[in-house]
């Protein structure tokens, strides 16, 4: 049987990553570099494997009560191995929990195909009457705890400075000032939406929303998941909690 890959190639004395040699790459690029290349199949031309390693340090961690984290941890406390508590983390990874970089990417990539000559600020006018319409919240805008997000301020401040940032980045900040003025409210970019923007901006395909996440979160779950294993408490994480039960009452079995 025969598998094709355009990925990697194997031999004896050396691995080509998309015909560049891996070990020569080794001390010379960065690993945001090298996520670039598996991703888009060449080196970077500017920063923008910089900018892709300011996205995995800034998704690495976001507090212990983060799902994927609170996750990990809990499966570590009941004593398994350290790549099972971190794969449990990654599974906790969804549409609600580190999908909104993925949902919002893929909304701004949908927007910009079907332009067809419309301003930014004409395309995030409808984007937001959309929402509004279908009281729909918009993936990647506000966050619970952060007002700005400052992993968002220092993504665009990063892509400002390397040129990178263009018309996706564009509509987004189009579609905050579009919030603002319709709900009275502030909902800035938040790490999710700033990531959006900016792969966007730098040629990735929308999935790659979540993947840049995933990445850069399972270091902060590998952080976790050892913390736990080395000085958790058992069951610390197993709480009681209050159960109301809605099946049937108890009942007799039927004689045979």
């Amino acid at each position: 049987m025969t598998v094709t890959t355009a990925i990697a190639d194997l031999h004896a004395d050396r691995i080509l990553l998309h015909g560049y040699s891996l070990a020569e790459m080794g001390g010379r690029y960065s690993f945001g570099d090298t996520f670039y290349l598996l991703m888009m199949g060449d080196l970077p031309k500017g920063h923008e494997g910089e900018l892709l390693e300011a996205m995995l340090v800034l998704t690495s961690v976001h507090g212990i009560n983060s799902p994927s984290t609170h996750t990990a941890r809990a499966v570590a406390n009941c004593g398994v191995p350290l790549q099972t508590a971190v794969a449990a983390g990654v599974s906790a990874i969804g549409d609600t929990h580190g999908g909104a970089g993925e949902a919002c990417a893929r909304l701004l990539q949908d927007a910009m195909a079907s332009r067809e000559g419309a301003s930014i600020e004409a395309m995030a006018s409808a984007i937001v009457a959309s929402a509004r319409a279908e009281k729909r919240r918009l993936p990647g805008f506000g966050h619970r705890f952060h007002n700005p997000d400052p992993r968002a301020e220092r993504l665009l401040a990063l892509a400002r400075g390397w040129d990178i940032s263009g018309d996706f980045t564009r509509l987004a900040e189009a579609i905050v000032d579009e919030l603002r003025r319709t709900t009275g409210k502030s909902l800035p970019l938040n790490v999710d939406g700033a990531l959006a923007a900016l792969i966007s901006d730098m040629g990735m395909n929308w999935r790659m929303g979540k993947a840049v996440f995933l990445l850069g979160r399972t270091a902060g779950l590998i952080a976790h998941a050892t913390e736990e294993l080395a000085t958790g408490k058992p069951f610390q994480f197993i709480r009681s909690v209050d159960v109301d039960y809605a099946g049937r009452d108890e009942r007799e079995l039927p004689t045979n």
